[in-house]
């Protein structure tokens, strides 16, 4: 189960005394998670992508071999 923001932004040292430069750091370490997630996304997503033509392409080399082994049947190949 996710957590809230709220909890979230308590396992950073976020108080509600915080100056700018902590806030923007703490800004900064969350854009640099986020930037690390959208990279692991990216990733997997090629993965996804890789595998998806190779289906494809063992569909495409079984339909040819069907094809040719009806033709073969057919025609005494």
């Amino acid at each position: 189960m996710r957590s809230n923001p709220m909890q979230q932004l308590n396992n950073l040292t976020i108080r509600k005394t915080m100056d700018t430069v902590e806030i923007n750091k703490s800004i900064m370490e969350l854009n640099y998670k986020k930037e690390k997630l959208q990279n692991e996304v990216d990733d997997i997503q090629a993965q996804i992508n890789f595998l998806a033509c190779m289906r494809e392409r063992q569909r495409m080399d079984d339909d040819e071999k069907s094809g040719q082994s009806l033709f073969d049947q057919m025609f005494g190949g």
